[in-house]
C-alpha cells in the first residue's frame, strides 16, 4: 500500500509530496476486510472488462454497418454504370427523338430490368412500376 505525505507546509504540486510504501501482512487484516477487498477488486475488473466488451461490440456493429453500406454503394455504382451503357446502346439503336413512344417504352423497360436486377442482387422484394403496364 502507498501513502503520500507532503514535503512542505502548503503542497501545491505533485513534486511537493513524498510517497511512502507501507507493508501490511495479510494475517494482520481481518478476514472480512480481505473478502470485501477481493470483492471490490473483482467488481472493478469486471466493470473494466464489461466496458471493453461493449466498446468492442459497438465497433463491430459499426464495422458491419460500414461494410453493408459499402456493398450497397458498390452495387448502386455498378447498376448505374450498366444502366448508362445500356441506355447509350438504346439511344444509338433507336435514335434520340424524345417523342418516339417505342424508344420511351424501351427505356422504361430497361429501367425496370435494372431495378429488378438490383433488387435481386440486394435481396429486396420486387415491385412493378405503374408506367410499364
Amino acid at each position: 500500500m502507498s501513502h503520500f505525505r507532503p514535503k512542505v507546509q502548503q503542497p501545491q504540486l505533485a513534486a511537493d509530496y513524498i510517497r511512502t510504501n507501507l507493508e501490511v501482512l495479510s494475517k494482520d487484516i481481518h478476514p472480512m476486510v480481505q473478502i470485501e477487498l477481493h470483492k471490490k477488486t473483482g467488481e472493478m475488473v469486471y466493470s473494466t472488462l464489461a466496458d471493453k466488451i461493449m466498446l468492442a461490440h459497438k465497433l463491430q456493429n459499426s464495422l458491419n454497418n460500414t461494410s453493408t453500406q459499402l456493398d450497397l454503394e458498390k452495387a448502386s455504382y455498378l447498376g448505374k454504370d450498366n444502366r448508362i451503357k445500356s441506355l447509350e446502346d438504346i439511344i444509338i439503336e433507336l435514335g434520340h427523338d424524345p417523342k418516339d413512344a417505342k424508344g420511351i417504352k424501351a427505356l422504361i423497360k430497361k429501367k425496370e430490368e435494372d431495378i429488378a436486377a438490383l433488387r435481386k442482387q440486394l435481396n429486396l422484394p420486387t415491385t412493378m412500376h405503374t408506367q410499364t403496364s
